[in-house]
């Protein structure tokens, strides 16, 4: 039952009745490895002689012939001989034939036959009908088997002649036609009888599994069987078609790449030729220059280059340049073996060739950046200082880090960049701070504008592999600077975009790490590129939005704004004059005008002059801002003003306009007359013509008219600088609620709720309990709580109201601790109906047990009060140092600065009555020396509020008056 091959001889059986009916009890089983035997069809089979003898003596009467389930390799080898095959339940009743080369027996197969006599032969049988196993029958033959079997019955006459046969029959034809179209061989004629066609289809198309084959045979129905041929048929053919097309393609790209390969072969050697017969003729040239110079006029130039051959000799090997660009370029050992490798690329490209540009331009890139080209620092601290000091005013920390990383430079030799980021409000001149750096170092400065990036590949670049990739923004800084040790500032880095798809600062983390950034990696370069030697400057005005990581790599110096005085310097040294240059209003501009450098010797006077109490009253009149944007428009302003009157057209900000009675406005004409131009046609803005140039000043006359029952003044810092804060409370009838508005975070709404539960929990518990001490003070305090009799330590002055606390500028979001006390003050100032004093600003944090915390921002907010004029400034206690470092002590001088560690002196300080007699102070240093501390801190800190409030009532100081209710 071994078989192991078989060849079809595909030949319909004559017209005869080809099965038998009814049931055979014994019907002799030859198994099939890999094949299936149709009715109507002949196959011609191989098996050994000794096999061939028993099958004849055994089969006389008929064979089935049954197709073995196909099983696994792996089974198969591990299959022993003496195991009995799988076999099918459905197979085909043959009959055995003479061979058509002659006999009735075997025909030996000569191809077969081993050299130790094993002698095969081909056995010829022809499929009569089908039969379907019933039962199977011991065998004494080792490889054919026995059964007990059904013949089929086939009444296909019936169904031959119908319409839906026929399509399929025509179908069938047609596309196995389609199948055996070109291949080599006789024209095939398909059998019209759809029988015999399906058999005949299910044994020559190659392409199907014995499964399906299988299938196709057991069918019973004609229709069905037609159908599933159909189905198997349109599989091959799709199949076969999409074959030829991928050979189509393989062929045609051979193809090309042959002829690619042939045409850059012929191209290199032409160039050869090209050059070698430049190379003649450029040398002939030098040769024939040397010996006459005039013989030139009189030879013909040489064929093919006339004049031009030497330029084209010098630019005929782009290649030869850019590799020895590269070989002078001191690349790393990673970047040379890149460039090895894109060189070797480049030569066997043709120009026309679109790869060909983009290696060129990456190869260009690496020879042009300075991977060991570094300039020079100036070591002389001295001129250091003095470029630092002509170019900025005040800022002294940074000139400190910067003169400390001269020094040490100076003494090392060589350390790697630090990583400045220079925070603070706008205006205060941190860009232009990145120049006098680079001056001061003697270094290359070059500034990236990163305001707005939100792609990671600006920074990094893209890959390679994209149309119109380009290195990022860094990478091409250092290929137009030429030098590795720049001063690199890195403008608005606050600002980049970070959003769930995009978060550049990412990309910052290993720019901006100093044991990182010197294997740099740019998507674009692919190699390590060195920025350790950087001087990286970021500048921000709000570190909030930026990244923890980002900002750990960095040493944040904090830039608070400028005082008047600061501002009054910089206006005369700086604005003033490049305003002046601008607007023509320099006599040495214009004298200078034709020529192109201006000569800085000439003493000519200007054209306009600012008095030191106009340009006084511009600052804190008309701006109030950190830095000197604003101020410099406004010089901008008067500058613009003082050419329109020099061209003899007059007018201000009100220009010709009259009254509503029709009178011209006399004082503005009498005013903008004494600014002149004088004999010299120079023209003086004092305090008196700024309204009628600039317009109408922009701030309150009087702060003290905001701070009524219920206000008090705080302060806070924003991203523009220190200002000004005002909070109101207000109260009416209601169930003890407490209302919080004005575009608050959730910290602030915390401190606004921590200040009312203290001041209802301590402090008018506290005045309650002294007052009822003293004597005459107890009906007054009963009716300031509203309560009868006696007063109980349960009773809340606001339990019966509805407590609303606003900070205005609703439109501008506020968060922070530092408005604590400031709350504090404005509902102490609610509850006892009484004005806080209008001199005074405060800041800090307020805990549940009345400890005044440290904030931060206090340059900035020192200097915001100092602006609006404000005359005293409590500060919590721990902030002391803050004040000494960082405010100027001209500053210190207009305004006075104390400190508080508990709000009983700060509510001391403003409800309390300075200056009163000294026995008054003296009961409150008692007061205090009862409560247990120590003489010397209880002389030096201020008296409880409840005391010196205690001290007031009695003395008939002050009365509280009752609450007013709505």
């Amino acid at each position: 039952a071994q078989t192991k091959c078989f060849r079809w001889c595909v030949q319909p059986c004559p017209a005869e009745a080809m099965d038998p009916s009814g049931t055979l009890e014994r019907l002799a089983i030859f198994p099939l490895r890999d094949q299936v035997i149709f009715p109507g069809l002949r196959a011609i089979v191989q098996l050994p002689r000794a096999n061939y003898e028993a099958l004849r003596k055994t089969a006389e009467g008929g064979l089935g012939a049954l197709a073995m389930r196909p099983q696994p390799a792996d089974k198969r080898r591990s299959e022993n001989l003496s195991s009995k095959p799988t076999l099918y339940e459905v197979g085909t009743y043959c009959r055995l034939l003479p061979h058509p080369d002659g006999g009735s027996g075997g025909i030996p197969d000569s191809a077969d036959a081993g050299s130790n006599g094993n002698e095969r032969v081909s056995l010829m049988l022809e499929g009569r009908g089908r039969f379907r196993v019933l039962q199977h029958l011991p065998s004494t033959s080792s490889f054919l088997g026995m059964a007990r079997v059904e013949i089929l019955s086939e009444d296909n006459d019936a169904m031959e002649n119908d319409v839906k046969v026929r399509a399929l029959v025509s179908r069938i034809q047609e596309r196995m036609t389609d199948l055996v179209k070109g291949e080599k061989g006789p024209r095939l004629r398909w059998p019209s009888s759809g029988f015999l066609l399906a058999g005949v289809a299910g044994a020559t198309i190659p392409q199907i599994s014995i499964e399906e084959r299988q299938q196709i045979l057991e069918v019973p129905d004609l229709r069905a069987r037609l159908e599933l041929v159909v189905d198997l048929l349109e599989r091959e053919v799709e199949a076969k078609r999409i074959s030829y097309e991928i050979k189509a393609k393989l062929q045609r790209a051979r193809e090309q790449e042959v002829r690619q390969v042939m045409l850059r072969r012929q191209m290199h050697e032409v160039q050869q030729d090209l050059q070698k017969v430049r190379a003649r003729t450029a040398a002939r040239r030098r040769q024939g220059d040397s010996d006459n110079v005039d013989s030139d006029a009189d030879t013909p130039p040489p064929e093919g280059g006339g004049g031009n051959e030497s330029d084209e000799a010098e630019d005929a090997d782009e290649v030869s340049q850019l590799s020895k660009r590269l070989a002078e370029a001191s690349l790393t050992e990673d970047a040379e073996r890149i460039a090895k490798r894109e060189l070797r690329r480049l030569r066997s490209l043709q120009p026309m060739h679109p790869e060909y540009t983009v290696t060129h331009t990456y190869l260009d890139l690496l020879a042009s950046l300075p991977w060991a080209k570094s300039s020079e620092d100036s070591f002389d601290l001295a001129n250091a200082r003095a470029v630092l000091d002509a170019d900025h005013r005040g800022l002294e920390k940074v000139k400190q880090r910067i003169l400390e990383f001269l020094a040490v430079q100076k003494m090392r030799g060589g350390m790697k960049g630090p990583i400045l980021c220079l925070h603070g409000p706008p205006g205060i001149g941190k860009t232009s701070l990145g120049r006098s750096i680079s001056r001061a170092l003697g270094r290359k400065f070059h500034r990236v504008a990163l305001g707005g990036v939100r792609d990671e590949a600006e920074l990094r670049g893209h890959r390679r592999t994209y149309i119109g990739s380009m290195p990022g923004i860094i990478v091409q800084a250092f290929q137009n600077l030429g030098v590795n040790n720049p001063v690199m500032l890195l403008d608005e880095v606050d600002k980049l975009t970070h959003n769930a798809m995009f978060n550049p600062q990412a990309t910052l983390l290993e720019i901006l790490d100093p044991e990182q950034n010197d294997s740099f990696k740019d998507h674009y370069l692919n190699t390590a590129f060195d920025l350790s030697k950087v001087f990286f400057i970021c500048t921000a005005n709000d570190t909030s939005t930026m990244d923890r990581p980002l900002l750990d790599r960095m040493e944040v110096i904090e830039l608070s704004g400028y005082t008047v005085e600061e501002k009054r310097a910089i206006a005369d040294t700086h604005l003033l004059p490049k305003q002046r240059k601008l607007h023509a209003l320099e006599q040495a501009e214009k004298q200078n005008a034709d020529s192109e450098i201006a000569s800085d010797s000439t003493t000519a006077p200007p054209q306009l002059i600012v008095t030191q109490e106009a340009m006084a009253a511009l600052i804190t009149k008309w701006t109030s801002e950190s830095g000197v944007r604003g101020l410099e428009r406004l010089l901008a302003q008067v500058c613009r003003w003082a050419a329109l009157r020099l061209q003899g057209v007059g007018g201000g900000v009100l220009g010709g306009a009259t009254t509503a009675s029709g009178i011209l406005d006399q004082d503005r004409e009498e005013a903008l007359a004494q600014c002149g131009p004088d004999s010299t046609g120079c023209i003086t803005v004092d305090v008196r013509q700024l309204p009628y140039i600039v317009g109408a000043e922009l701030f309150e006359p009087d702060i003290a008219e905001r701070l009524t029952v219920g206000v008090a003044m705080g302060l806070s810092v924003s991203q523009v600088g220190g200002q000004l804060l005002f909070i109101e409370a207000t109260r009416s009838a209601g169930q003890g609620r407490l209302s919080i508005t004005g575009q608050l975070g959730k910290i602030m709404t915390e401190s606004v709720e921590t200040a009312m539960s203290l001041l209802r929990s301590r402090f008018v518990r506290s005045c309650c309990q002294d007052l009822q001490a003293s004597r005459g003070v107890s009906s007054l305090l009963q009716a300031q709580i509203g309560g009868v009799g006696q007063p109980t330590q349960d009773q809340d002055p606001f339990e019966a109201e509805d407590i609303h606390v606003h900070f205005p500028a609703g439109g501008i979001p506020k968060d922070g601790p530092s408005a604590g006390v400031a709350v504090l003050l404005a509902l102490a100032s609610l509850l006892f109906d009484r004005p806080m004093r209008s001199d005074t600003a405060v800041t800090g944090e307020v805990t549940l047990r009345g400890q005044v915390l440290p904030v931060g921002g206090i340059r900035d907010k020192v200097l915001a009060a100092h602006r609006a004029g404000v005359q005293h400034v409590l500060l919590p206690l721990a902030n002391k140092r803050n004040v000494v470092e960082d405010i100027p002590a001209k500053t210190l001088q207009s305004i006075e600065v104390h400190y508080v560690k508990h709000v009983d002196e700060a509510l001391d300080w403003a409800f309390g009555e300075q200056g009163t007699s000294a026995e008054v102070d003296a009961a409150a240093l008692a007061q205090q020396q009862r409560q247990g501390l120590p003489p010397g801190i209880a002389a030096a800190a201020c008296s409880s509020f409840s005391a010196r409030l205690h001290h007031i009532i009695a003395d008939g100081a002050v009365a509280l008056p009752p609450r007013a209710r709505m």
